[in-house]
């Protein structure tokens, strides 16, 4: 808390006035722009971040002198660190006892930031989900735990989510949020017809295939029960357990096919055209992928997506292949194995013959063999015929040896694949929480550790970031903390031999969702209009709809710790709060409701020194005066001189301090 020996600024010749003697009257206006809106935060639950590119013991002190009660320390390297990006190893024990007492003798809070290099615990790279990239985004984190258990009084550690990427249009557009169905957004204009989706084998976390909406495909055309066996249609078929349907498929014997069944569904018969003489097959683009996907979903009792039955009929497709491929060569392979047992046979034979006659008698077993009209034939020994003749048909078993059974293991390998199949937000998001729990974990342990020497508990916190990747969305923040909250209450319990009850308390105390309205802005460039819609009236839309978010988790009990900068919802420039469009007066005002005391402002690239005292006027912070009952709000104080208003274009003559007088700021006089 910033306290002043008087309620406003006076010139020298009130230097003599005793405070209590004298009356401000009522409030100045200084704040015209604040309305009825004000705020009972102050500097005590207001702080803001320290330079990233300073050294961290540096960055606290010098923000400790601007006034800061409550400070971020952050951390912009990963792995080996260095000065310009330095990292928490990068602090001994030396430099972060030298934190520790600097927080504790000036009685403020801290919190960390991870590096901002590294996101997510998912761990997705270019091909895939990886282990490896998983643990060393885990490590990071770790490190600025163990900064944080160590170095500093507890509190967030927060890093930024950035989980997998996906389609915005298909996730957050077409009315898919429930509780706001009018919001609706998409990354660009033409998103909804070429959106693309990965699908990942659980197996090894690999992407499979890239999808696309714009992208078609062609599939035969399967007839049905009613074309191959009307008869059987309405009555109960012994492999479906049930009655059979008109649109069910059936093989050539009029049996039921499971369509789930991969080695039936190739039994299904397809419609040959006699004319042209060829397989019937269809188109199938996107919003025929989708019906298919209803029926699919509705005779099977499934719960696929269009996405897996696009990757389903592509599969499908390249099975058939395979499998006909296969067929076609092996089709006649009984018969190739009997000739050549026949010919082994004959060989054998032939060549005993051969050994028993005298020199004089083997012409008795050669024979002629034929090259053309043109060519005179060839006398050659049966044996020596029969070698070649079974040479060659080996040569032909060996290529259905190897082409065969390749295309047989090609179909096999996809038909696995198909069972191994899911979208990436399912895999994406039990890797995600398994990686933050085991954060928690790592919280948990560390501050069980020092707790004598910590005033918070350790707490790690996902933050909101980038608006293409999952994580970047509420809801998703959300989704994130709830099951890892879930996954670290099993933990605690599997692991710690905790009661359930007590490791889902642990569990919300070691993870809480950091929300930054900053990024929570980036939305907005997203945000879908309505047809004629004013943008003054979208503008309108989409801070409710951001407020509603922000109440909605709020509701849920995840919100921990807040960061606060203002953008104009295109990139995020950490602009001073009230510089840009970001509904942030509303959103403290929700997160003051709610008992929440801890936000961190963040400054950006040109206004590090005045990005805090602007927030203070901006919300109308109080400051109170000692020695009188009246407090009043930042504006009062900010711009002011000689109790005016509006900051002073010049000062003169007895008024003008000398060059060791500074503002209470440090800022200097210009």
């Amino acid at each position: 808390m910033v306290v002043f020996n008087n309620p406003g600024y006076y010139h020298a010749l009130d230097a003599t006035f005793s405070p209590a003697e004298i009356d401000p009257g009522p409030p100045l206006n200084l704040n015209d722009d604040l309305g009825d809106w004000k705020t009972g935060l102050t500097l005590k639950e207001l702080g803001t971040s320290a330079n990233p590119m300073q050294n961290q013991v540096q960055a606290l002190v010098a923000k400790i002198r601007e006034g800061a009660s409550r400070v971020e320390l952050e951390f912009p390297g990963a792995g080996k660190g260095s000065s310009q990006s330095p990292t928490p190893e990068a602090y001994g024990s030396r430099e972060r006892q030298d934190i520790r007492e600097a927080a504790r003798a000036a009685g403020i809070e801290t919190s960390t930031h991870a590096t901002f290099q590294r996101q997510g615990f998912s761990g997705m790279g270019e091909r895939g989900f990886s282990d490896e990239a998983r643990y060393q985004n885990l490590k990071e984190v770790k490190k600025a735990i163990q900064f944080a258990a160590e170095a500093t009084t507890g509190g967030a550690v927060v890093f930024h989510t950035g989980e997998w990427q996906r389609p915005i249009s298909e996730t957050w557009g077409g009315g898919k949020d429930k509780r706001h169905p009018d919001a609706q957004f998409q990354a660009y204009e033409e998103e909804g017809k070429r959106a693309a989706f990965y699908m990942v084998d659980q197996r090894t976390g690999e992407f499979v295939s890239a999808i696309r909406k714009d992208k078609e495909l062609f599939r035969p055309v399967y007839r049905t029960a009613k074309d191959l066996f009307p008869d059987k249609v309405g009555k109960y078929d012994e492999l479906k357990k049930g009655t059979l349907e008109a649109d069910d498929y059936v093989d050539v014997n009029g049996k039921w096919i499971d369509e789930k069944n991969s080695n039936r569904a190739f039994e299904r018969v397809p419609v040959w055209d006699k004319e042209n003489t060829k397989f019937e097959v269809e188109k199938y683009n996107w919003d025929r992928i989708e019906k298919e996907t209803e029926r699919y979903n509705r005779k099977n009792g499934t719960n696929l997506r269009p996405e897996q039955m696009f990757l389903q009929i592509e599969f499908e497709n390249q099975i058939l292949q395979a499998k006909g491929h296969s067929l076609y060569y092996a089709n006649r392979y009984e018969d190739e194995l009997w000739q050549e047992k026949k010919i082994r046979e004959s060989l054998e034979f032939y060549e005993k013959l051969d050994k028993s006659l005298p020199e004089e008698e083997k012409w008795k077993i050669m024979t002629q063999r034929g090259l053309g009209s043109f060519i005179p034939p060839d006398t050659i020994s049966i044996p020596d015929l029969l070698k070649k003749e079974l040479k060659q048909l080996q040569d032909t078993m060996r290529h259905v040896h190897e082409a065969s059974s390749a295309a047989d293991a090609q179909a096999k390998e996809r038909e696995e694949m198909l069972l191994n199949i899911k979208p990436i937000d399912e895999y994406g998001l039990q890797k995600s929480t398994e990686g933050i729990a085991r954060a928690g974990l790592y919280a948990y342990e560390e501050t069980e550790r020092h707790r004598k020497e910590l005033k918070n508990p350790v707490y790690v916190a996902p933050e909101n970031w980038q608006t293409q990747m999952y994580g970047g969305h509420p809801d998703e923040l959300s989704k994130l903390v709830k099951e890892s909250r879930k996954e670290l209450a099993k933990q605690l319990v599997t692991q710690r031999g905790k009661d359930p009850e007590e490791a889902k308390k642990l569990a919300a105390e070691h993870i809480k969702a950091t929300i930054d309205i900053g990024h929570l802005n980036l939305w907005r460039q997203h945000f879908v209009s309505k047809p004629g819609e004013s943008e003054d009236s979208r503008n309108k839309r989409f801070n409710e709809w951001a407020i509603g978010k922000t109440k909605e988790m709020l509701k849920e009990k995840i919100v921990g710790h807040v960061h606060i900068a203002d953008n104009l919802g295109w990139d995020d420039e950490h602009l001073t709060p009230g510089e840009g469009n970001a509904p942030i007066r509303e959103f403290v005002k929700e997160m003051e409701k709610a008992g929440i005391k801890d936000f961190i402002i963040e400054p950006g690239s040109f206004n590090p020194m005045r990005a805090l005292p602007d927030t203070l006027k901006y919300l109308g912070s109080p400051v109170y005066a000692a020695g009188t009952p009246f407090a009043r709000p930042m504006g009062h104080f900010r711009e002011a001189h000689f109790g005016y208003t509006a900051p002073s274009n010049y000062i003169v003559g007895a008024y003008a301090p000398s060059n060791e007088w500074k503002l209470w700021s440090e800022v200097p006089l210009e």
